[in-house]
């Protein structure tokens, strides 16, 4: 029978190590989990633009409601309403308004004090030295001494201004005064106002005892003349 090899006897500081090391040779066998991602938070980061919001647009002075409508009234209806009653035509029965404008040479003329003391002639044009306009200031100073002879008075009327009345009149040696009612104050009123803007319609109006007589709105320049004199000398 062989003899029994002889068993080496064991260092109790090689077992201690040895057990150390196997537990971390079992957790180097087991897969680590993969290291997370780190967020960018240095400068290069891009950072989340903000939503630009919708810019508030300011009313403008003349978008902003008038004080009528906080009274829960329309302003555009409560402007037009203004508008109608600033103008309010006359009619025939009247009187005239009392306005005051410029004759030919500068003198003030207020034709409502004329009308209180005689007879009165107005006839209006569109402007001084056209064509038709000639020859309806012409027609009335052919016939003026008709009108001289009864003590009425004759005006032209135009929104020309006073210097163009002036020639008008000498010109055509007109015998009677031109009156300059560029800010259409009679104009308007008597009903001879083109439009908004401006412009005349062709017309006459006879004024007897201080009130309307007779009112023609859009007349051509001869018979302008022939109804007039009709109206205030009778027919002949």
């Amino acid at each position: 029978m062989p003899p029994r090899k002889a068993t080496e006897p064991v260092d109790p500081a090689t077992l201690r190590r040895s057990s150390r090391v196997k537990p971390a040779a079992a957790e180097a066998a087991t897969p680590a989990a993969p290291p997370a991602k780190k967020q960018k938070t240095g400068p290069k980061a891009k950072a989340e633009k903000p939503k630009k919001e919708a810019p508030i647009e300011e009313k403008k002075e003349s978008q902003l409601p008038s004080p009528a409508a906080t009274d829960g009234e329309d302003a555009a209806a409560v402007g037009k309403q203004e508008q109608k009653e600033s103008k309010v035509l006359l009619q025939v029965g009247d009187e005239l308004p009392d306005v005051t404008v410029l004759d030919q040479d500068g003198n003030r003329v207020n034709l409502k004090s004329v009308a209180a003391e005689k007879t009165v002639v107005v006839f209006a044009y569109p402007k001084a030295s056209t064509p038709g306009c000639t020859r309806q200031a012409c027609g009335f100073r052919d016939v003026f001494p008709k009108f001289d002879g009864v003590d009425a008075a004759v005006y032209g009327l135009s929104a020309d201004t006073v210097s163009a009345q002036k020639k008008f009149q000498e010109k055509h040696n007109l015998p009677y005064p031109l009156l300059a009612d560029t800010k259409f104050e009679l104009i308007g009123p008597l009903g001879a106002k083109k439009t908004e803007k401006g412009g005349i319609v062709r017309s006459y109006w006879v004024i007897k005892e201080g009130k309307i007589a007779t009112m023609v709105v859009g007349v051509k320049p001869e018979v302008s003349v022939q109804m007039a004199v009709e109206e205030v000398i009778g027919k002949e």
